[in-house]
């Protein structure tokens, strides 16, 4: 090897570096706040399931915003973009951080999940100026698929540690992140040419609108809030239309039209919609029972935590050697079987008191393990076999899914849980039958998320190389 061309794959292993781990920060923050929610509902007044859109606030826009802002990485430059993304995501973070209302902290969360929204389809864009096609970019996309997956477990744990010291060190900890990426990615990411490309900005905003207006419907099952219910459902239903419309007569529509006529795209879109509900929902649920059921503190809650980054991580890893022997769609599918029958375990077993061994640790590391192989899975599924034109869009579409699915599901499951609690009194005992109705319903939709898998082509193994 030539030494150009070994200064050539360093630069693009430290671009790698660069990308995955603002990566790895966007999506952690999606649930970094998890474990510190009770504290937040404390000391900013928010009641009910109101204290679920501090991270709703971040993973409307953020998947909302995916699709328009993988079209202005084509018109602006990708690296441009990265860079902006990450700079907004750095300042509103310190915003978060100031916040000493619940109105600011929301506003705060919600220009982070814009920011996010710009840097990650800008990533995946540069990942793919870094590596040609073939084993060396299927592999980064790969890595950078189950970084996302253990990346929300990690929060859980870094947010526990820093909470207990004070909240709004949870966003103070991006700020000199962010800086240090901003830094290295001016000298290691390249500078990739403009695609001539329109932008759908009317159906780019009505996708945004139409996942918060969603999320807000389902929210206003437990609280009513300012805009009805029934008003903000009709809202989205025409948001919808107007994606839909935009689809079929922009010029360049946000989603490249042969896209969604591949199956694997719309089902396996379909699927990662489920996966993204369980795993935001289900650590949403878990979190708030170690702390109003259990009492312990975000520290405590964090130790106890502790085992499941590493299950999870163990899952994103052997997903790569199992997809090299086993069809995606199987693989998907014990995945989502796995967590069923873990979740209703954990419906079972969790109680008020007694040991967290039995009541969390022995339902909660089957389930860690297979959603590790889950969200794995469900990346590839969504980006196997495209075209390396087209693998930018598929990648935002599935991380669209993935993120706006789980805003949804986790406004409807905080909305069921709330309205069991308040309709038992709101003690600890009915915090508990709240979490273990949220478990239920979370298998349930596991067994319909596997069953869904047989809707998945079935294409030949080994198409993720080691």
């Amino acid at each position: 090897m030539t030494s150009t061309a070994v200064r050539a794959e360093r630069r693009a292993r430290a671009g790698f570096v660069v990308l995955g781990s603002i990566e790895f920060l966007t999506v952690m923050d999606a649930s970094v706040v998890n474990i510190a929610l009770p504290v937040l509902q404390e000391d900013l007044g928010l009641r009910g399931s109101a204290v679920s859109w501090v991270v709703t606030c971040y993973l409307i826009p953020f998947a909302g915003m995916l699709l328009l802002a993988g079209r202005l990485g084509d018109v602006l430059g990708h690296r441009r973009l990265f860079l902006a993304g990450t700079g907004l995501f750095t300042l509103a973070s310190a915003g978060c951080a100031l916040a000493s209302e619940s109105w600011q902290l929301l506003v705060g969360r919600a220009v982070q999940g814009a920011g996010a929204a710009l840097v990650v389809p800008a990533a995946l864009a540069l990942i793919a100026t870094l590596f040609a096609d073939g084993p060396q970019r299927h592999r980064a996309l790969a890595i950078l698929g189950g970084m996302g997956g253990i990346a929300a477990p990690v929060g859980l744990v870094l947010g526990g540690l820093l909470a207990d010291i004070d909240w709004s060190w949870i966003f103070w900890v991006n700020v000199p992140l962010g800086v240090v990426v901003l830094l290295l990615a001016r000298r290691v990411l390249p500078m990739p040419p403009r695609t001539p490309a329109r932008l759908d900005v009317l159906g780019g905003v009505a996708a945004t609108a139409a996942v918060a207006l969603l999320a807000l419907a389902v929210a206003s099952l437990a609280d009513p809030l300012p805009v009805p219910g029934a008003w903000a459902a009709a809202g989205a239903l025409v948001c919808a239309a107007i994606v839909v419309w935009r689809q079929r007569t922009a010029a360049e529509p946000l989603i490249p039209r042969g896209l969604l006529r591949r199956r694997s795209v719309a089902v396996g879109g379909a699927l990662f919609v489920v996966v993204g509900t369980i795993l935001l929902a289900t650590f949403y649920v878990v979190t708030l029972y170690l702390q109003q059921v259990r009492g312990l503190s975000p520290s405590a809650a964090t130790v106890a935590y502790l085992p499941l980054p590493l299950a999870m991580f163990a899952g994103t890893q052997l997903a790569p050697r199992l997809l090299r022997r086993v069809t995606p769609r199987n693989v998907l599918g014990a995945g989502l079987v796995i967590q069923s029958l873990s979740l209703a375990l954990w419906a079972q077993t969790s109680t008020a008191s007694g040991s967290l061994v039995t009541a969390l640790l022995l339902p909660a590391l089957p389930w860690a393990f297979a959603l590790g192989l889950s969200i794995v899975t469900s990346f590839v599924v969504c980006t196997n076999g495209i075209p390396a034109s087209a693998v930018g869009a598929a990648s935002g579409l599935a991380t669209s899914a993935y993120q706006g699915g789980g805003a949804v599901g986790l406004a409807l499951i905080a909305a069921l849980a709330a309205a069991t609690s308040e309709r038992l009194g709101n003690t600890a005992t009915a915090e508990l039958a709240g979490h273990h109705w949220a478990l239920w319903v979370l298998a349930v939709l596991a067994v319909l998320g596997a069953l869904g898998t047989r809707a998945l082509p079935g294409p030949p193994s080994g198409t993720v190389p080691s």
